[in-house]
C-alpha cells in the first residue's frame, strides 16, 4: 500500500506538516514534580517524532499550579518554564516532526491535591465520575483562567511550538463549559450554545493577539459526549464555526470523557469515532483532525479517502510501538508490536508516568 494521502504534506497558515499522520496529546506525567520537561519527557517524544509522525502534539499540559491533572504533568504557566519547554520542542522538530502543545485545565475532573483542596467548574455540580462537587467559578476567576490559557499559550510559542491546541473535550474545564449538563450558569458565560461557548472564544481572541498571526490555533472539541442531554454533532459544528471567526485554524474531534466512563473507548474501537469527525468535516470551514481507535497505517489511510478528515491521530498504537510508521512504510508490519488494548496506560501507576504492556522501554 503507498499511503499517497497520508503522507502527502499539508499546510496550515505558514507551517506546513510533512505528512498527515498526528500523535495526538496524551498525559505522560514524565515531566518532573513541578512541571519541568525532564530527559524522559524529551526522549519520548522524539522516539515517535522521528519515525515519520507529522504533528507531535505534547499533551495535558497545564496552565497554572492547579490546573494540572498529573502530579508530574508538564507545565508552561510561567516564563521560568521556557527554557526547559524549548529543549523538548526543538528535540521533535529536530526530529523531523513539527511541534505542538495541547493546554488544559482539569476543573472539576482534577483531583482535590492537584486542585489546591478546592475544585473550580461553570457550575457547582457534581462531576459523575467522581461524585466531588466543586464551586462554582466568579466571572473574575474566568477572566483569570482566559488570561492563563492565553498567557501559557504564548510561553508555548516563545519555546518553539508551531501549534497550540486548547483542550475542551474529555470533561476538562473548557468541556464543562461547552456542556449544556455541567454548565448551567445564568450569566454571559452560561446559557445559549453562544454563551457556553465564550470562554473559548475570548481564549481564541486573547491567545492570537499574544502569539501572531503566523502560529496555527487549534481546538480538541466533544462531538458527543456520550451521556443523556450533553453536547451533539450539531452544537459542535454550531460552535467550530463561531470559533473559526475568532482565530480557530483546525479543529480535533474526539468524544466522551472521564464523565462517560469506557463508552468512548467502546465507540473508539467501532470506528465512531472517526465517523463523528466525518461528520464534522462537512460542515466546517477548517481542517479536521480524527482520533479514535486507529491502530494501523491502512486506517488512517481510508479515513482520508473517505473523506473523513484532513490529518489523523494515532495514539496508543505509537505508545505500543514508536516505529509503527517506519516499519510499515518499509514493507516490515509483521515486526510491528500491536498494542492490545489492555489500557494501562490510561491509568495511573504507583510511580511517576504511564506504562504499556507490550513496551517496557518507556
Amino acid at each position: 500500500m503507498k499511503y499517497e494521502r497520508l503522507l502527502t504534506p499539508f499546510t496550515v497558515r505558514k507551517t506546513t506538516f510533512p505528512n498527515r499522520i498526528v500523535f495526538p496529546p496524551v498525559q505522560t506525567n514524565f515531566a518532573s514534580a513541578d512541571g519541568d520537561v525532564t530527559d524522559r519527557l524529551i526522549r519520548f517524544y522524539r522516539r515517535i517524532a522521528e519515525n515519520g509522525i507529522g504533528l507531535t502534539i505534547v499533551g495535558a499540559t497545564g496552565i497554572s499550579p492547579v490546573s494540572r491533572l498529573g502530579d508530574h504533568a508538564f507545565c508552561l504557566y510561567d516564563e521560568s518554564k521556557i527554557g526547559s519547554a524549548a529543549r523538548l520542542f526543538d528535540a521533535i522538530q529536530s526530529a523531523g516532526s513539527v511541534p505542538a502543545v495541547q493546554l488544559n485545565h482539569g476543573g472539576r475532573a482534577m483531583s482535590l491535591k492537584l486542585a489546591g483542596g478546592q475544585l473550580v467548574a461553570p457550575s457547582a455540580i457534581a462531576a459523575p465520575a467522581s461524585k466531588n462537587v466543586p464551586r462554582e467559578l466568579s466571572i473574575e476567576e474566568i477572566d483569570e483562567i482566559i488570561g492563563q490559557f492565553a498567557h501559557t499559550a504564548e510561553n508555548a510559542v516563545k519555546a518553539g511550538a508551531r501549534m497550540v491546541e486548547f483542550h475542551g473535550t474529555h470533561s476538562f474545564l473548557l468541556n464543562q463549559f461547552l456542556s449544556p449538563l455541567s454548565n448551567q450558569r445564568k450569566d454571559r458565560y452560561g446559557g445559549s450554545t453562544e454563551n457556553r461557548a465564550r470562554i473559548v472564544a475570548e481564549i481564541l481572541e486573547k491567545a492570537r493577539a499574544l502569539v501572531g498571526d503566523d502560529i496555527v490555533l487549534g481546538l480538541r472539541i466533544s462531538a458527543g459526549e456520550y451521556i443523556d442531554g450533553g453536547m451533539t454533532v450539531d452544537e459542535c459544528v454550531k460552535m467550530v464555526n463561531m470559533f473559526t471567526e475568532k482565530g480557530l485554524d483546525i479543529v480535533h474531534i474526539s468524544a466522551g470523557g472521564r464523565d462517560s466512563g469506557g463508552r468512548m473507548l467502546t465507540e473508539a474501537s467501532k470506528g465512531n469515532l472517526i465517523r463523528l469527525a466525518g461528520e464534522v468535516k462537512k460542515k466546517v470551514k477548517i481542517p479536521v483532525i480524527a482520533v479514535g481507535g486507529i491502530l494501523r497505517l491502512d486506517q488512517a489511510e481510508r479515513a482520508l479517502e473517505e473523506g473523513q478528515a484532513d490529518m489523523v491521530a494515532i495514539g496508543r498504537a505509537l505508545i505500543a510501538d514508536p516505529e509503527l510508521v517506519t516499519k510499515t512504510l518499509r514493507g516490515r508490519e509483521k515486526d510491528v508490536v500491536e498494542c492490545n488494548a489492555c489500557l494501562q496506560c490510561f491509568v495511573p501507576g504507583p510511580e511517576p508516568g504511564i506504562i504499556c504492556a507490550v513496551n517496557d522501554d518507556l
